[in-house]
């Protein structure tokens, strides 16, 4: 049977992992203690509200499952490491697709406060994970690669509407006009489509009336545009560091 060597190979090509094992956690605790006794290079040493928000960004990662996942295959070693990442990205897209497939019944009164709560949680796991990435990125390694990170940013993107639909859903923070007996009637969205529809249309800044948010999903509609923002304030630095990492010395 060469099904496991055949596997490895496809996931990690012909390189080697040389690396006996990465401590995760143990590195992430010398970044916050780095950041606390100023030991970074003498251009990243932060003050003020910079200092203060990098420890708090730092230190968010030891609330979330992605940080002790990241351990668990980086024990391994760093390519490890990598692909611990990816699972837990891909783990996130998979869990909240299968979420929003019970359709109507996370809306119902039985349903189980579970779900919301998962989908704030994975989405606060990626704006502290991108706060980190835009603030701290001095004290993060380089990527083991610009395409591959592109792949994740895109992924976490898709997974962040997707959540977002999950919380509008079971929030009845969505509306939208429907014609009964010749009379316009204001109908609560109830179904993961138009939900998943709204997130993403309104994520890329094009409104078209159709559905609209209640009085009670203005606010969640406003966080939803600033965790957008951060995105693509997220990926222009991720262009940009492309372009400076291209260009000849």
């Amino acid at each position: 049977m060469r099904i496991k060597p055949t596997f490895r190979k496809l996931i990690f090509s012909n390189q080697l992992n040389e690396d006996l094992g990465h401590d995760v956690l143990h590195h992430q605790w010398q970044n916050v203690k780095d950041i606390w006794n100023n030991n970074l290079n003498p251009s990243s040493n932060a003050i003020g509200i910079e200092r203060v928000l990098k420890l708090i960004l730092i230190l968010s990662q030891f609330i979330f499952p992605g940080i002790y996942i990241r351990a668990l295959f980086g024990s391994k070693g760093k390519l490890y490491k990598h692909i611990g990442v990816e699972i837990h990205v891909f783990l996130k897209l998979i869990i909240s697709i299968l979420i929003l497939s019970l359709g109507g019944y996370i809306t119902s009164e039985g349903s189980f406060s579970f779900f919301k709560f998962w989908a704030f949680y994975m989405i606060f796991e990626t704006v502290f994970y991108t706060g980190n990435l835009l603030f701290s990125e001095d004290v993060f390694a380089k990527p083991h690669s610009h395409k591959r990170n592109l792949i994740l940013i895109i992924v976490d993107y898709i997974t962040l509407n997707l959540d977002f639909a999950i919380i509008f859903l079971m929030c009845n923070s969505l509306k939208t006009t429907i014609e009964v007996n010749g009379e316009s009637v204001i109908k609560i969205i109830d179904n993961a489509r138009d939900a998943i529809y709204f997130s993403f249309i309104s994520s890329l800044t094009i409104g078209y009336g159709d559905i609209t948010p209640t009085e009670s999903g203005r606010n969640l509609l406003i966080f939803h545009s600033l965790v957008i923002l951060l995105f693509g304030v997220l990926f222009i630095n991720f262009y940009l560091s492309r372009i400076n990492n291209s260009a000849p010395n």
